[in-house]
């Protein structure tokens, strides 16, 4: 729509906002639906992998955003 020119160019900003922080609302919703109970009862082995998973995600991540300078 904003290649169409649909959407004011002084709107572009505040959606922009809008969009982050429901963004965020949105994954803490799903985090905070984890049972912590559930996941502890799928074991060590399960535990672990998805610990290291997101550890590397959250590295990869981190680097990527330094390499292309967004912070």
């Amino acid at each position: 729509m904003r290649s169409l020119g649909l959407i004011p160019l002084g709107l572009v900003a505040p959606l922009a906002t809008t969009a982050s922080i429901l963004t965020t609302i949105s994954m803490a919703a799903l985090g905070l639906g984890v049972d912590v109970r559930v996941v502890a009862l799928a074991g060590a082995r399960v535990t672990a992998a998805v610990t290291f998973s997101l550890t590397v995600l959250g590295v990869i991540s981190f680097l990527l955003i330094k390499l292309v300078g967004i912070a």
